[in-house]
This record gives C-alpha cells, sequence and structure tokens, in this order.
C-alpha cells in the first residue's frame, strides 16, 4: 500500500482567476520597490507637492471671496503686485469659464512636467526589480514552470512600473485637481476645468505607459542590477545634456532624449501657449511680466516639436519591446 495517495482528487478550493496571478506579480513587486527607504520617502514627497498645488488652487479660489483672509493679505503686498491680483480676480469673476480653464490649465502642465522628473528618478531604482533581478536569479525559469505565461510575467511587471509612476506622479496630480476644485468657492470650477483633467488623463496615461514600457526594456538589457539602473539614469541625464546642445546646432538630436519628447508631448497636449496669450490678453501687466521671457522660448511654447517626439517615443517602445521579446526567454 503506497504511503501517499496518488489518486485524482477533486479540488474543493477556491478557485482564483487569471487575473489573480498577474496581480500577484504587480503586487510583489510594488512591494519590493517601496522596501526601499529613498522611493517610500519620494512618494512621501509627491503627495506633499499635491498638497501644496491643492493650497495654491484654494487661495486662487478665496480672491472671489470679498473678507477672505487671502484678499485682507493681498492688501500687504506691493502695489504692483497688488494691482496683478486684483486684475487676475477681476477676471476669475466676469469670465470664469475662461479664466479657470486657462489657469489650471497652465497651472498643471507646470506641475506634470517637473513632477514627472521625479517619477522618472524613482522609476530609475526600481528598474532592477523589473527583469533585471529574475534574469539574474534564473527566476524566468520557475515562472515557467508554474501557471504563469510569458504574457502574465511581461504584463504584472509592466503593471509594476505603471504602478510605480502613478504612485509618484499620476496619482498626486489627480489629487491635487479634485482636492482643489473641492475646496473652491464655487462648484461650477468643476466643470469649468474639465479641459485641464482632460488634458492629464490623456498625457498621463501616455506618460506612464510610455515610461513603463522604456523601463521594460532597459531592466532586460543586463543581469546586473546596477548596469542597468546606470543606464536608465545616464540616459536621462545626458539626454538632458544633449537637448542642451543639440537646439543651438542640429534639433533631431534632442529627440534623442525620452525626458523631452515627453516634454514635447505635454507642450501639445496642454497648448499653454495660447492659454498664456489669453491670459496676457486680460491681465495686462502679466505681460510685461512675460516680456522677459526670450522669444525663442515663446516659440518653444506655442510650437511643439510633436511629430518628432512621437516617432522618436514610437522608436524607442519597439525596440524595449525586442529587447525585452528576445532576453526574457525560458532557457
Amino acid at each position: 500500500m503506497p504511503l501517499h495517495d496518488a489518486s485524482y482528487k477533486h479540488w474543493d478550493g477556491v478557485h482564483l482567476g487569471l487575473w489573480h496571478r498577474r496581480l500577484a506579480i504587480t503586487r510583489n513587486g510594488l512591494t519590493g520597490c517601496l522596501q526601499n527607504k529613498l522611493t517610500r520617502h519620494l512618494v512621501v514627497t509627491c503627495w506633499i507637492t499635491a498638497l501644496i498645488v491643492s493650497g495654491l488652487l484654494f487661495i486662487i479660489g478665496q480672491l472671489l471671496v470679498a473678507d477672505s483672509v487671502v484678499v485682507k493679505w493681498v492688501s500687504n503686498l506691493s502695489p504692483q503686485l497688488q494691482v496683478f491680483v486684483q486684475l487676475l480676480t477681476s477676471w476669475l469673476e466676469k469670465h470664469p469659464e475662461i479664466s479657470v480653464r486657462t489657469t489650471q490649465n497652465i497651472l498643471f502642465y507646470y506641475y506634470s512636467v517637473y513632477l514627472m522628473r521625479v517619477s522618472i528618478f524613482a522609476l530609475g531604482m526600481a528598474i532592477p526589480l523589473l527583469i533585471t533581478s529574475d534574469l539574474a536569479s534564473k527566476a524566468i525559469i520557475i515562472y515557467s514552470s508554474k501557471a504563469v505565461s510569458r504574457g502574465d510575467y511581461l504584463l504584472g511587471k509592466f503593471c509594476t512600473a505603471f504602478g510605480l509612476v502613478a504612485l509618484t506622479w499620476f496619482g498626486p496630480i489627480c489629487a491635487a485637481w479634485l482636492v482643489g476644485n473641492l475646496l473652491s468657492p464655487d462648484w461650477h470650477f468643476f466643470w469649468h476645468s474639465r479641459a485641464a483633467l482632460g488634458h492629464i488623463l490623456l498625457f498621463g496615461i501616455s506618460c506612464m505607459t510610455i515610461l513603463s514600457s522604456l523601463a521594460m526594456g532597459i531592466s532586460a538589457l543586463s543581469k546586473q542590477p546596477k548596469s542597468t539602473a546606470a543606464f536608465w539614469f545616464i540616459w536621462w541625464i545626458l539626454g538632458g545634456v544633449l537637448t542642451e546642445i543639440a537646439l543651438k546646432s542640429k534639433p533631431w538630436l534632442a529627440h534623442l532624449s525620452f525626458n523631452y519628447d515627453l516634454e514635447q508631448l505635454a507642450l501639445a497636449t496642454f497648448n499653454i501657449g495660447s492659454d498664456i496669450k489669453t491670459a496676457q490678453e486680460n491681465i495686462p501687466i502679466l505681460g510685461d511680466m512675460l516680456m522677459r521671457i526670450s522669444k525663442a522660448t515663446m516659440d518653444a511654447l506655442n510650437n511643439p516639436s510633436t511629430s518628432g517626439a512621437l516617432l522618436s517615443l514610437v522608436v524607442m517602445i519597439n525596440i524595449a519591446a525586442w529587447t525585452v521579446n528576445r532576453r526574457v526567454k525560458p532557457e
């Protein structure tokens, strides 16, 4: 008589769906990322910036309340700033359908671009945890021996990168928009700022997908964690340096920087050039302030290199996909 009954037995436990194993890979990846103390601090910092932006939107909204603390504080500013705030308040009050949209669109463009850099840094620290460590430990063989397909594995890892970017970038931006409008003096602010929210969603989801895809490709380049992380940061930093040089000599070289390409997409999505012009026409003193900005900068804001950026990013994503397809195979 055998020690163990090897006959078939019907499974009476809980049946888990296909997405459960994908979620398990994603959850394990995000847990590993957040075990890094610096990453946790960056996540907290990003959400603190969301509170700051929400506070700024609250201050702008309080300009419409005659006896608010903000209005009383404005009276202590310099004469030039008082005139600027008064014109801004008048514009907000008379044309909220234009002024709220314009103000929030410009604000969230700059917030998105600057916070994206923090998210790129956090993603760089997480790159070794995506595919690199599994290549080094040959864990892909173990994954393949289980009920996990290569598609499940790659989707789980992609969602890990996507989730980290959401925690450090997309989530704080959406929270800032929501809380800022909740604190506004008029519920109509939600409707008037719908265009800004649409731009946030369009650019945010596109950018998260692009960054996650590129991170997957870099993570699959090597079995050495330090090498893949270093390549990401070198590409990012040198891309910024190259952009400054290329714009003065050969502009097409600037598209080798994924950060520059994403900023061009942000300009095309938010279209802040027209918003700045609208603000100038309604707040004359703002035009005097913007006279200090160079013509080249204003041209860059009004004419983003969208086609070149899209083409470059498509090429980068295809190279990343080819790298992942070639490297992530059971031996």
